[in-house]
C-alpha cells in the first residue's frame, strides 16, 4: 500500500513537472515570437525610413536637374531659379530631420508631397517667367526694328532737309542776286529817270491873321519856308506825277522834320543811306520845265543862320538851293 501511494505521488510529482515545463516552453515560445515580431516591426520601419530618404534624395536631385534644365541667358530668371533651388533644399533637410524619427514617418511623406507640389508651382512660375521674357524680348527687337527704321527715315530726312537747306541756300542767293541786280536796275533806272531841277529857290513868309503871307528875311518874323524849283526836260521819264522830296537843313546841320505835316524818311539811292525830308512838292510832269514849290512849317520857330536845301527826285538829289535868315 504504501509502495502504491508513492508511486502515485512521484507520478503526480512528474506530471506536474512535465506540465510546468510545458508551462515555460509555451511562455518562451509566446515571448519569443513577440519579440520576432517587435524586430519585424522594427526592421519595416528603418526600411520604410530608408526608403523615404532614398525618395527624398531622388525627389530633391530630380527638381534640382529639372531646375537647371530651365536656366536661360537672362540673369534675372536664373536668380530666381536659384533662390526656388535653395527653398528645396531647405526643405530637404526639413524632412530628413523628421525622418530620424518613425513617428514621424508620415509627416514626412506629407512634406515631400508638399515639396512636390512646391516644384510644379516652380516649375509653373518659371515657365511664365520665360514667356513674359520672351515676349520682352519680342518687343525689344521690334522696338530695335523700329529704332533701326525710323534711324534710316531720320537720316534720310536729315539728307532732305540738307538738300531742302542748300536748294534754298541756293535760291536765296539767286534772289538776293536777283534782288541786288534789280535794285541796281531800279537805282539805274531811276538815276536816268530822276528830273532834275535847273532852279531852286528858298524864301522865308510870314503869315499873320489870315492875311496874305508877306516875304521876310528875319528869322523871328518867318513863319514858314518856301522852296520852290524849275524842273528839266527829261525825255527817259514818262509824264504824270511826280513826287520831290524836300530837305531843310538848319544852321546847326539838323534836318528840319514835322512828322505830323508830313516829313518823313527817304533813301539816298546815291550813298544808299536813309535821310529826313522836310515836306513833298508834287509836279503833274510832261517833259517840259515846269514849276513846282513845297511849303515848311516849324513849330518851334526858325533860327538866325544859313538853311541849306536838297530836293530829292527817285532816290536822287536833283537840286540845292539855301537861305539866310537875320
Amino acid at each position: 500500500m504504501a509502495d502504491n501511494k508513492s508511486n502515485q505521488n512521484l507520478k503526480a510529482f512528474g506530471l506536474v513537472a512535465i506540465l510546468a515545463l510545458l508551462g515555460a516552453n509555451v511562455y518562451q515560445f509566446v515571448n519569443n515570437n513577440s519579440l520576432r515580431q517587435d524586430n519585424v516591426a522594427k526592421e519595416t520601419e528603418i526600411m520604410d525610413l530608408d526608403k523615404a530618404k532614398v525618395e527624398l534624395e531622388k525627389q530633391y536631385q530630380d527638381a534640382v536637374a529639372e531646375l537647371n534644365t530651365m536656366k536661360t541667358d537672362n540673369e534675372e530668371l536664373n536668380r530666381s531659379i536659384e533662390v526656388q533651388k535653395e527653398e528645396l533644399r531647405i526643405q530637404k533637410d526639413k524632412i530628413n530631420l523628421l525622418l530620424g524619427d518613425s513617428k514621424n514617418l508620415r509627416k514626412a511623406r506629407e512634406e515631400m508631397a508638399t515639396m512636390k507640389a512646391k516644384l510644379s508651382e516652380y516649375v509653373a512660375e518659371i515657365n511664365r517667367l520665360k514667356e513674359d521674357v520672351q515676349q520682352l524680348n519680342n518687343q525689344n527687337q521690334q522696338l530695335s526694328a523700329d529704332k533701326d527704321q525710323l534711324s534710316k527715315e531720320v537720316q534720310m530726312k536729315d539728307a532732305q532737309n540738307r538738300e531742302l537747306s542748300e536748294t534754298k541756300s541756293s535760291l536765296m542767293n539767286e534772289k538776293e542776286n536777283l534782288s541786288a541786280e534789280k535794285e541796281a536796275l531800279r537805282a539805274r533806272v531811276n538815276k536816268a529817270t530822276a528830273i532834275q531841277l535847273s532852279k531852286v529857290e528858298v524864301e522865308g513868309f510870314q503869315s499873320r491873321d489870315g492875311k496874305k503871307a508877306k516875304s521876310k528875311s528875319s528869322a523871328s518874323e518867318v513863319d514858314f519856308l518856301q522852296v520852290c524849283f524849275k524842273t528839266t526836260k527829261n525825255a527817259q521819264t514818262d509824264s504824270g506825277k511826280e513826287t520831290f522830296y524836300i530837305r531843310i537843313i538848319s544852321p546847326i546841320g539838323e534836318t528840319q522834320t514835322n512828322e505830323s505835316a508830313g516829313s518823313g524818311m527817304i533813301r539816298n539811292l546815291a550813298t544808299n543811306e536813309e535821310v529826313k525830308y522836310s515836306t513833298t512838292a508834287n509836279v503833274s510832269y510832261t517833259n517840259t520845265e515846269q514849276e513846282g514849290c513845297g511849303k515848311f512849317s516849324n513849330p518851334g520857330g526858325f533860327q538866325k543862320g544859313i538853311y541849306q536845301v536838297e530836293v530829292y527826285n527817285k532816290g536822287y538829289k536833283v537840286g540845292e538851293g539855301k537861305l539866310k535868315l537875320k
